[in-house]
């Protein structure tokens, strides 16, 4: 698995991931302007049932972190509106 170094902005969602499968979840994730989603997680959390990202959710942010196929690991973020 490749990390890449991003900045990405978007609006933070809870969503239904994984549908079908074992690993079936609400989740919470970023929606880009282009249609692009990762899933988000914050360094050195748990990947999953974080409720530290909880507020964020309706919230457009701007993150930077590390991104892995379409997770994004977020090392900070600014809330935007």
């Amino acid at each position: 698995m490749d990390l890449l170094k991003v900045q990405l902005e978007g609006r933070v969602v809870r969503e239904r991931v994984s549908q079908g499968s074992k690993s079936e979840r609400d989740a919470i994730s970023l929606k880009t302007p282009d249609g692009e989603t990762y899933l988000l997680r914050r360094q050195s959390a748990p990947a999953f049932g974080d409720k530290g990202l909880d507020h964020l959710v309706g919230r457009s942010i701007r993150a930077s972190g590390l991104a892995a196929d379409k997770t994004l690991i977020m090392r900070d973020w600014n809330v935007l509106d």
